[in-house]
């Protein structure tokens, strides 16, 4: 009988685990992940996993409520709070959730108030595009609504006339969120 560490070793050996392959446990098999992006086009890109555990029930209303205060960004430059809430958008897409049964919010406030912007305001205070344009575009687009902190735009120097489109102006985060929570949404801290 081979020693039980031994047998281990050329089984490890066999899986692969690479840039754009999935794990496998056989040896000379190499699969691609697929990735997909369902609603969100662009961004928020997932691996379907047919038969995961708790799946949310496409029957159900989901209603989460975002609470986006970072900025820190994906080497692509966008926000990446903000992209995983595109990914989300996408999972319960893929699982079934359409855009009915999807009451996605996001409240803005702190690093993430820039977000709020609008392209035009974004390139005069920043000297550069807003890299999230599109991003908030799909977003809005998918059914999600966005806030943003009125007292983080204060505090940022920001104006509601500055905000963007697709962004509303909350009384403050720290009111959006718990009125939102009474409205029966989850609260999910990014």
């Amino acid at each position: 009988m081979p020693h039980p560490i031994r047998f281990a070793l050329p089984v490890l050996a066999a899986l692969s685990i690479g840039t754009g392959s999935a794990l496998t446990a056989n040896a000379g098999t190499s699969s691609q992940t697929d990735w997909i992006n369902p609603v969100i086009k662009d961004y928020g890109k997932m691996h379907p996993v047919p038969n995961g555990a708790l799946k949310p029930d496409p029957n159900k209303t989901w209603k989460i409520v975002f609470d986006i205060g970072g900025g820190d960004t994906t080497k692509e430059g966008v926000n990446k709070a903000l992209w995983h809430v595109a990914r989300a958008v996408n999972v319960y897409s893929d699982a079934g959730v359409d855009q009915e049964h999807r009451k996605f919010a996001v409240v803005l406030h702190g690093a993430a108030t820039p977000l709020a912007l609008s392209p035009d305001a974004y390139k005069a205070k920043f000297g550069k595009e807003d890299p999230d344009t599109k991003l908030k575009e799909e977003l809005t687009k998918a059914g999600v609504k966005l806030y943003v902190c009125g007292q983080a735009l204060a505090d940022n120097g920001f104006t509601p006339d500055q905000v963007g489109p697709n962004v509303e102006v909350a009384l403050s985060a720290l009111a959006a969120i718990p009125v939102l929570e009474s409205q029966g949404y989850e609260l999910f801290k990014m």
